[in-house]
């Protein structure tokens, strides 16, 4: 199939299995036939979906609680972490992106946003306020096909396996945005708290390949400890064993200068403040439980 071929069409033939959300919050997911429906619209691709991961943002998704809204927006197909292959392009592709058939790309979090808000024009299209949400507010990747506006399709590079490249949509984005916007760069040090989670270990990687010095913030299990060094962690702090602060002041010689907190416990957010050195930066990737 060439290029040529990339005309809209109805895709009555491709039809797949889904997880699909019926009910009240809290149902299930329920696995159903879907197929595609009507025209790809001409700026649209057609994506056969080969894997998707499972995101916390998945449970909102099925059980409410921001982001989802009040009322559940029901049937839908959740996910956002999707890896497939393009079969079909809209007409008009070719006038926004450099995808084409066969290509391996990638579905994240956005479905698509306005493209004419300042955020948008700013490049920041995830805090557009009329952004429409994979798995959230439209059907999602879930599913063995599914359309979505090519402009926010991501070409998965040669040689990054598409097994780990689907989770990385989500939380690796959201990783790199916060390791950037905390001014991260080569021999700075960065506390990350939450360092063995699915945030802070990506995060521990990300910052080391910047050249960053990382200390890693969590619990007291063994296992933890042993995962956040093995990633390149240059130093691990149990928060529940003594005064995090004069540690995390410690080991990174007067303070750090990036902290990403990347779990809810108020704690986090207190001491974040005690041991960055003047001028520092706090990004918060998760939101505070505050009772």
């Amino acid at each position: 199939m060439t290029n040529n071929d990339a005309t809209p069409s109805v895709y009555d033939c491709y039809k797949g299995r889904a997880a699909v959300l019926r009910g009240s919050y809290s149902e299930p997911y329920l696995i159903e036939s879907r197929r595609i429906v009507g025209d790809v619209g001409p700026l649209d691709v057609l994506v056969h979906i080969h894997y998707s991961g499972v995101c916390y943002g998945d449970l909102h998704s099925r059980d409410g609680g921001p982001p989802a809204p009040p009322q559940p927006l029901r049937p839908l197909v959740g996910g956002h972490e999707g890896v497939g292959v393009v079969v079909k392009l809209g007409i008009a592709v070719a006038e926004v992106s450099n995808i084409k058939i066969g290509d391996v790309v990638g579905l994240g979090w956005r479905h698509s946003a306005c493209g004419k808000c300042r955020l948008c024009l700013e490049g920041s299209e995830n805090s557009c306020a009329d952004q429409v949400v994979n798995g959230l507010q439209t059907d999602g990747t879930f599913r063995e096909y599914l359309v979505a506006p090519a402009q926010h399709v991501l070409r998965i590079p040669d040689g990054l396996d598409p097994v780990s490249a689907a989770p990385i949509l989500c939380g690796g984005g959201a990783t790199v945005a916060a390791l950037r916007r905390g001014e991260v760069s080569v021999g700075k040090w960065v506390a990350i708290s939450g360092a063995a989670g699915g945030l802070g270990h990506l995060a521990i990687q990300y910052a080391k390949a910047m050249g960053a010095n990382v200390v890693a913030i969590d619990g007291p299990e063994p296992e933890k400890r042993e995962f956040c060094l093995k990633l390149g962690a240059d130093s691990y702090v149990d928060f529940t064993n003594g005064d995090v602060c004069s540690e995390v002041l410690k080991v990174s010689s007067g303070g750090v200068h990036t902290t990403l907190i990347m779990n809810s416990h108020p704690s986090s957010y207190l001491n974040a403040f005690a041991y960055s050195r003047p001028h520092g930066n706090v990004v918060a990737l998760s939101p505070a439980k505050l009772e």
